[in-house]
């Protein structure tokens, strides 16, 4: 059976929804500090917020992405973090739907099946994580993408695979350069192994894909 995703459900529950508070962030806010305690859980409702830290060399360095309908910091919180451990940037213009982190908690302790679509979201974004970093263990970009796609549509039931928000977000994932990443997708897809639209990505050939690798 279809389970809609967690934010739908958390917005629309009849009881937890009604604690629910939404807020608008120009591009490079800062909303929360390396430090700060962690008092609410967050849901990108549009726009796309980036977890950053500084490495030795005074760099900053990105460590994760949160797109539409990503919640956070659930990884910290359940872990036993109770503080960020990143900074947490605006990318873009972003808007957050925040419920207090007690709220929160008693809403999933409460109904199952909040606690439940919870644990499938958590699952995906692991596996999407584990994807990313996999795709490290491979030299070209060509590659590189078509274990992204094949991976991506284990996920997705009808070959139809959302794309992130932007290029530069894909190409930083994937670590390539944005120009060379556009270039790649340009000739993979007149080779005929996906079609993009407005909705991502349609998969075409996920066999030629896998021969890639």
């Amino acid at each position: 059976m279809h389970q809609p995703p967690f934010a739908d459900l958390c917005r629309e529950h009849e009881i937890y929804s009604r604690y629910l508070k939404y807020k608008t962030y120009k591009a490079a806010s800062i909303i929360y500090s390396l430090g700060d305690p962690i008092d609410a859980f967050g849901i990108v409702t549009d726009g796309i917020l980036k977890a950053e830290t500084d490495t030795a060399g005074g760099e900053e360095m990105c460590s994760a992405y949160f797109e539409e309908k990503d919640i956070l910091p659930e990884f910290l919180y359940f872990s036993g973090r109770r503080s960020y451990t990143y900074n947490l940037v605006a990318a873009k213009r972003t808007t957050v739907t925040w419920m207090p982190a007690s709220r929160f908690v008693e809403m999933i302790e409460e109904d199952t099946r909040m606690m439940y679509s919870l644990l499938l979201y958590v699952s995906q974004r692991g596996l999407k994580n584990q994807l990313q970093l996999n795709c490290l263990n491979y030299q070209t970009i060509r590659q590189r993408v078509a274990f992204w796609l094949v991976g991506m549509d284990h996920l997705y039931e009808d070959g139809q695979i959302p794309l992130p928000v932007s290029q530069t977000v894909w190409a930083n994932k994937l670590h390539v350069s944005r120009s060379s990443l556009n270039q790649e997708l340009k000739k993979m897809e007149a080779l005929g192994y996906f079609r993009r639209n407005p909705r991502g990505l349609k998969l075409l050939d996920a066999e030629g894909l896998s021969g890639l690798l």
